[in-house]
């Protein structure tokens, strides 16, 4: 039993491949057939060019997409290359502000430091000479020798030599713009006059009170009498410490309500070396809690003193 299914195997095996050799040569028989068929042969021919124009069609695509990606790549790299240099120019450009803003610092900085400088300077020269100036006044005091004062104390101080005379300051030896007044202010470095700014002070030389408190308690109970008998006491009391520097001719007490004028007082000496005296000795000093401001007078008449507002 075994060896005759084993020869049936074979026999099946065989008929099997003989049917496949068949059919591959009746297929190799179609294919001779086929090819020998003028209509095949064009229709392969017609494949092959069909073949043929899709290759080269997609060659030239892939060369219009190769050439695009190229185009894409020189606009990129142009692209690239102005955006660098423009990136490149604006770096420069701000670095020149940079530069610039620096340089302009480093130059208010010299410049401010220049000033500071020549403040510091003028400071120092006015302060030096300042103490020459009061050296020479003490050693004017001290020389009893000497009649009259040394050049120094003989010149006139002047805010500003190339404007025109203040007519205010020249008449009153005041001006209510002060340091900042446009024409010129002199004074004298050494008088026989003095001025004492602001030394008497009374309620009723105010004239900047508010309008709300104007009709207040205080202003009704003060009258004429109160200043003049304010004045009597204040004339009482400091006439007799200014004498010690010696002999007064004229003692003289602004009653201008203005700011720049209120309560000034004029003290004539009948010597310069007296009015010196007393310039020293109360530079410092301290009346009714108010430091005193006190220098010498160039004034021309008395009435002109008083401004007429």
């Amino acid at each position: 039993m075994p060896g005759k299914r084993s020869w049936r195997k074979l026999v099946k095996k065989y008929q099997r491949q003989r049917r496949r050799q068949r059919c591959a040569q009746e297929r190799d028989h179609e294919q001779m057939q086929r090819e020998l068929d003028p209509a095949y042969q064009i229709w392969m021919q017609q494949q092959a060019e069909l073949e043929e124009f899709q290759r080269l069609a997609a060659e030239r695509q892939q060369q219009d997409m190769e050439e695009a990606w190229l185009r894409r790549e020189a606009l990129a790299q142009r692209q690239f290359r102005v955006d660098l240099a423009k990136r490149r120019q604006e770096e420069a450009e701000l670095e020149r502000l940079r530069e610039q803003q620096f340089q302009e610092l480093a130059a208010r900085e010299k410049v401010q430091r220049e000033r500071r400088e020549e403040r510091q300077r003028m400071v120092q020269e006015a302060a030096a000479e300042f103490e020459a100036m009061m050296q020479r006044m003490h050693d004017f005091l001290e020389n009893a020798e000497q009649r009259s004062p040394p050049p120094d104390l003989q010149r006139v101080a002047e805010t500003r030599p190339e404007e025109k005379p203040c007519e205010f300051f020249t008449r009153t030896n005041s001006c209510r713009f002060g340091l900042h007044c446009t024409f010129n202010h002199k004074r004298p470095m050494l008088a026989r006059i003095l001025l004492i700014r602001h030394f008497f002070t009374h309620p009723l030389l105010h004239s900047d009170v508010h309008k709300e408190y104007a009709t207040a308690d205080a202003d009704l109970e003060l009258n004429e009498r109160d200043l003049r008998n304010d004045y009597d006491e204040f004339f009482a009391d400091v006439v007799p410490e200014l004498e010690k520097f010696g002999r007064i001719l004229n003692f003289r007490a602004v009653r201008n309500t203005l700011a720049h004028l209120r309560g000034h007082v004029f003290v004539e000496y009948e010597q310069e070396r007296s009015a010196l005296r007393a310039f020293i000795n109360l530079q410092g000093r301290y009346y009714a809690s108010r430091r005193l401001n006190v220098e010498f007078s160039n004034l021309k008449t008395w009435r002109g003193a008083v401004c007429g507002m």
